[in-house]
């Protein structure tokens, strides 16, 4: 392999930005998704990359380049981070309107992000002789602490679940368990009453990457799914998997049940920030403000480093810090 302007040239005798015969970006993108499928990579992650790069695919298209690979080079590509930074939220989605407020910094992040492994992807299955992004950095994004529940708000929530009703105390039981462990809404449809041990109080949950790992439980929630099994469970309609989660019909719950749960828990509990992610935000605060060790959480979590967990340091330094005006030595003393 040799170079020309900086352009590495394959053995085949295609530059890392010319099409090779037959492939365009869209086509490229497809043979991308399977590579990420038959890799093991979740829906969800693999559906995050292709709406991103169906989003670059529709810029190039509006006149901003073509859909060869000659496109892809990295110039192009800081040209379109400059263009998401500029760009309105929803603007051109087919069902909801779009709003003044611009992407967040994260969004574009989890572009570029989308990207970067698209254009590894492309160096790995000899389609560039570089990997055209690797020197692109992230833009930087400012990290926001994300406020928690408070207890009142945890208790509102579970206040307002009908108990005597199978779906009621379905829900109620799912988000107890999601407070009590910080399992991803994913992971909480796709648990599998088989990988339940109630006796031990842990559950097997298939993480990202497809990653498993034992999830402990505490005995009040082991508790509730032991009556939700033994009461409420509806059973499971023929030729649906067996999953601890059940919808009135027998069929298991999704992602999509989940996260219409949460819609209209936000909405009835009057708690507008209120969605399944931050249940886990809230569980990871209350475990280290509880005493818990961070290299634990981790491993609860399902997180590849520590540095995904540091920032629950943060989120538990604020809140000892915010209960400081009610716990401060001198405000307390008693006057002379």
């Amino acid at each position: 392999m040799t170079t020309i302007t900086g352009i590495a040239i394959l053995t085949e005798g295609h530059t890392a930005g010319e099409k090779q015969p037959g492939l365009n970006l869209r086509q490229l993108a497809k043979k991308f998704d399977q590579s990420n499928k038959a890799a093991g990579l979740s829906d969800r992650t693999r559906q995050s990359y292709n709406y991103a790069l169906d989003m670059h695919f529709r810029y190039l298209a509006d006149g901003n380049g073509s859909d060869d690979l000659s496109s892809f080079t990295i110039d192009k590509i800081k040209e379109y981070i400059v263009y998401l930074q500029s760009r309105k939220k929803y603007q051109g989605h087919p069902y909801t309107p779009q709003q003044d407020a611009k992407l967040s910094p994260a969004s574009v992040q989890d572009h570029v992000r989308s990207l970067k492994s698209f254009s590894s992807y492309l160096f790995r299955d000899g389609h560039t002789g570089i990997n055209i992004l690797k020197n692109l950095k992230l833009p930087k994004a400012p990290q926001k602490l994300v406020e928690p529940l408070k207890e009142d708000e945890i208790r509102k929530i579970l206040g307002s679940f009908d108990l005597k009703s199978p779906t009621g105390y379905r829900n109620y039981v799912s988000v107890s368990l999601l407070l009590d462990t910080g399992l991803r809404a994913s992971e909480l449809a796709g648990i599998e009453l088989k990988d339940v041990n109630l006796e031990k109080g842990e559950i097997k949950v298939m993480g990202k990457g497809s990653k498993e790992r034992l999830v402990p439980v505490g005995q009040k929630v082991t508790s509730l799914i032991w009556r939700y099994i033994s009461h409420y469970r509806p059973k499971k309609s023929a030729g649906s998997g067996d999953n601890l989660f059940l919808s009135p019909d027998g069929k298991p719950i999704t992602l999509n049940t989940v996260k219409l749960l949460f819609s209209r828990l936000s909405k009835r509990c009057g708690i507008k920030r209120l969605h399944a992610h931050l249940c886990r935000h809230t569980f990871a605060v209350m475990y280290l403000m509880n005493g818990g060790n961070i290299y634990m959480l981790k491993e609860i979590l399902g997180h590849t480093r520590l540095d995904m967990v540091q920032r629950y340091l943060h989120f538990s330094s604020a809140q000892v810090a915010s209960q400081h005006h009610m716990f401060s030595p001198m405000d307390n003393l008693k006057s002379q």
